[in-house]
């Protein structure tokens, strides 16, 4: 389809985990022109959002604008609900002119889906600009980290790193699932970064200890606050590392994080629960090898194990619970924040987890969930995210794609319009959330973007492959 650009290395970067062929069905022929917003979307930022400031222009994608003027903001708007003023693109207390790849994972991912699906390699061209000015030049010389993630992003103003908190600490915000192009583009930049998160983010190499939290400007990582969830992220990078450099010092910082949670899935008690979860363990254990490929292929056998019983005791509450008054200590429907998802992000770890093994116990909880959300949307006080519709949209999706029931893609169809109502409103960049009217990627505008592509191709009947939007946990 497209002469111009190696489509391969395109669906090597827009996968995170397996991507879905769409089997041929009737074109919608009314409703708002998905593909034609998301398209306004990517053009609007490689046109306007893009970094032309500063001493040293980079290219990157600012991830917050004006929505009216299409430029940097120069107030600092109201946070969205559930947002942290140390989680934002910027500097604490100004206005937010940072560009932070993790912020914006999914639109980059979008960037190379619409090059696949319209055979303009200018999308992919800005995806892969950005991947490569990052690498190259925002790395720390002291401990190789990166200013993205939770905290840190890349003042466009100023060409610096800068803190949205009080310390410049790196943290991951999402898994990273962009490293084949990375490695393509800045080979040796992704191999000092990954080796830099051994060095500089684990405390201890021999228990594995460490803190989500490490210094970015110079050495200094300490023990701690161990959270499972990146212990993923790190064991998926350092597997990535190890394909592209065969070098030993990542098979043993996959070993000793896993071993550590090995440890730490014995419970006080005897009893056993589940730490990192299975979905970046999955990845590695496809690029390690042996014996690490079956130690970590027992792992997430375990934690499936362990998981799938209190994924289904959700599901079912959820759909004994009266509407609108979900169980408490239960993930709602629509409200997100932080440290807190919703139970269609439930739904995008099913669909990961299916799409790697093929389990039907997955797949099943995937149908119940969207069952639940069948003519569900929030309520009107509510501060809802982008990121809640993109899960609730892609849930539908799947749905459909495993039935072929036309009631799911009917229900995709009326949320993404519902979506673009809320979000788009008269700007081509959505908006943050429902009671907020500037651009701020935190909240998943780039996913509820993939979100309106799969239903763009699903809607009529696209050949062309979508990232699955399950990088969100």
């Amino acid at each position: 389809m497209m002469a111009q650009l190696n489509k391969s290395s395109i669906l090597l970067a827009v996968s995170g985990l397996s991507l879905w062929p769409l089997a041929p069905l009737p074109a919608e022929t009314n409703g708002p022109d998905f593909l034609g917003i998301v398209r306004r979307y990517a053009d609007t930022l490689i046109e306007r959002g893009q970094d032309a400031y500063g001493p040293q222009p980079s290219g990157l994608l600012l991830s917050a604008l004006d929505r009216t003027t299409l430029a940097p903001l120069a107030v600092r708007p109201a946070a969205p609900a559930g947002i942290r003023r140390g989680d934002r693109p910027g500097r604490a207390w100004s206005a937010m002119n940072g560009a932070n790849p993790q912020l914006d994972e999914n639109l980059l991912r979008v960037l190379y889906a619409l090059s696949e699906i319209t055979g303009e390699a200018r999308y992919a061209k800005a995806a892969d600009e950005e991947l490569s000015w990052f690498f190259l030049h925002t790395q720390s010389p002291a401990t190789g980290l990166l200013p993205w993630g939770e905290h840190l992003s890349w003042d466009v103003m100023l060409d610096r790193p800068v803190s949205g908190g009080d310390e410049m600490m790196h943290e991951f915000a999402r898994p990273w699932v962009l490293w084949d192009r990375c490695f393509a583009l800045a080979p040796e930049a992704s191999r000092k970064f990954a080796l830099g998160l051994w060095e500089h983010q684990i405390a201890d190499h021999q228990t594995g200890g460490f803190d989500r939290h490490a210094p970015y400007l110079e050495p200094g990582p300490s023990d701690g606050r161990d959270f499972p969830r990146h212990a993923g992220f790190y064991i998926s990078t350092w597997c990535y590392a190890w394909k592209y450099t065969k070098s030993e010092a990542f098979l043993r910082a996959i070993e000793t994080l896993l071993a550590r949670f090995e440890r730490k899935r014995t419970q006080k008690d005897g009893s056993l629960a589940a730490t990192i979860g299975p979905l970046d363990c999955e990845t590695a254990a496809a690029m390690v090898p042996e014996p690490l490929a079956s130690r970590l292929k027992a792992f997430t056998a375990k934690e499936d194990e362990l998981l799938l019983p209190e994924l289904r005791k959700q599901v079912e509450a959820h759909a004994r619970s009266a509407p609108g008054a979900p169980p408490a200590a239960l993930p709602p429907k629509w409200s997100s924040g932080y440290s807190a998802s919703t139970l269609a992000s439930s739904a995008m770890f099913c669909l990961a987890r299916h799409e790697q093994t093929g389990s039907p116990a997955y797949r099943d909880l995937l149908l119940a969930i969207a069952d639940d959300y069948l003519g569900s949307q929030p309520e009107e006080d509510l501060d809802a995210w982008p990121m809640s519709f993109a899960h609730a949209i892609s849930a539908q999706v799947a749905a459909y794609r495993f039935t072929s029931r036309p009631v799911y893609l009917e229900q995709a169809r009326q949320l993404a319009r519902r979506a673009v109502d809320l979000f788009w409103q008269d700007s081509p960049l959505p908006r943050a959330s429902m009671k907020t009217g500037h651009y701020e990627t935190i909240t998943g505008a780039d996913s509820l973007g993939l979100a309106l592509l799969e239903v763009h191709a699903a809607a009529r009947g696209l050949t062309a492959r979508i990232p699955s939007n399950t990088i969100d946990r």
